[in-house]
């Protein structure tokens, strides 16, 4: 198992739960532990409708999917949007895919330009596609009709106070801001930093906001001691400075030969007043073989430090079936009780398992 290799375990969304040492207050009994289920995920629908409401959020929707790129039409360009080793190592460690949810999808690597200084100017679309203005020789500016339908392009997209280091002998963005306008308003903005000592030691921060939402993604990721994988994330979503879903986690992988390493992860995730904490602790081999409770200690708990419950692993017809086990001892299906964390979990599981396999 080759150090590099192992990177792919850093693929955005594994790492979406974290534990902590916190004093439990007291054990809720079934009613109380069902009502604080119902809650998050209520919240959790609630709010992922009114993010995908927001201008911010279609606008830049629009932008990334549906609307064609005006930076691909100029040879020139096309050099420099080649991936580097290091641009690919960062690609697995972004986040693009939000809360789990297939109808929420935020796609800021769209706005990290590596090519920024080939395609400074104003870029307009008309009905027969971009046309592109040298100024401002500093920024990029992008202008569209929103919706598609629209008269006039009153949508500006704006690049600016962008930096760059080399690494590698390849270009690589340091600093970038974006601010996204809307007949006159503001409506996103997104600021990325990069620091970075080298090809295996980097991280990120990526700062949005689209009102009344702000987001914040911290990832750093450390391969140059050897044999060892190192890997941080910090993510949080707030609503009107509120924070109603977080992730914390930490990664590390010892690796010991060509067929096998040590994993650790800890983490926690947060979904309006639950708390779940996880610790993964194993041999890759096991991961194949393994009974998952041994490997897999996952409890929830309120934000206040009471004890909601446990989640257990149970054998069904030759298969590993997730259930959540109440303080009073009685199990049901995780995915019955709490649909929506349920299958993230199971996301975060599969994802682990599959990419451990592999290498």
């Amino acid at each position: 198992m080759k150090k590099n290799s192992m990177i792919a375990l850093l693929m955005a969304g594994m790492f979406a739960f974290v534990a902590c040492d916190k004093d439990d207050t007291k054990n809720l009994n079934k009613d109380e532990a069902q009502q604080q289920i119902t809650n998050a995920e209520q919240e959790l629908i609630a709010k992922s409708g009114e993010i995908v409401a927001t201008d911010g959020y279609k606008i830049q929707e629009y932008f990334a999917t549906q609307l064609p790129s005006p930076f691909y039409s100029k040879s020139n360009v096309l050099k420099s949007v080649v991936p580097s080793n290091f641009q690919k190592a960062y690609e697995l460690t972004r986040e693009s895919l939000l809360l789990e949810n297939p109808e929420i999808d935020f796609y800021f690597e769209h706005f990290i330009l590596w090519f920024f200084n080939d395609v400074k100017g104003t870029w307009n679309w008309t009905p027969n596609g971009w046309t592109h203005e040298t100024t401002p020789t500093d920024n990029v500016v992008v202008k569209f009709p929103y919706p598609a339908g629209n008269a006039s392009n009153n949508v500006t997209v704006t690049y600016y106070d962008f930096s760059s280091t080399l690494v590698d002998g390849q270009t690589v963005p340091t600093d970038i801001k974006v601010k996204i306008e809307y007949n006159n308003t503001q409506v996103f903005t997104l600021a990325y930093s990069a620091t970075i000592a080298n090809i295996e030691k980097f991280s990120t921060k990526v700062d949005v906001t689209f009102s009344p939402f702000a987001i914040s993604n911290e990832e750093s990721i450390d391969v140059s001691v050897n044999d060892k994988v190192l890997y941080s994330k910090k993510f949080t979503f707030k609503k009107d400075g509120k924070l109603f879903y977080s992730e914390d986690a930490n990664l590390t992988i010892t690796i010991l030969n060509e067929e096998s390493a040590d994993v650790l992860i800890t983490a926690k995730m947060v979904i309006g007043n639950l708390e779940f904490r996880l610790k993964i602790e194993a041999n890759t081999n096991e991961f194949e073989t393994g009974n998952p409770n041994d490997i897999v200690l996952l409890s929830l708990y309120t934000t206040g430090g009471d004890k909601v419950g446990d989640f257990v692993f149970v054998e069904e017809e030759r298969d590993w079936v997730l259930y959540f086990k109440f303080n009073s001892g009685e199990q049901v299906k995780a995915e019955t009780l709490m649909p929506l964390v349920s299958e993230r979990f199971f996301s975060f599981i599969d994802d682990l398992f599959s990419n451990i396999s592999e290498n």
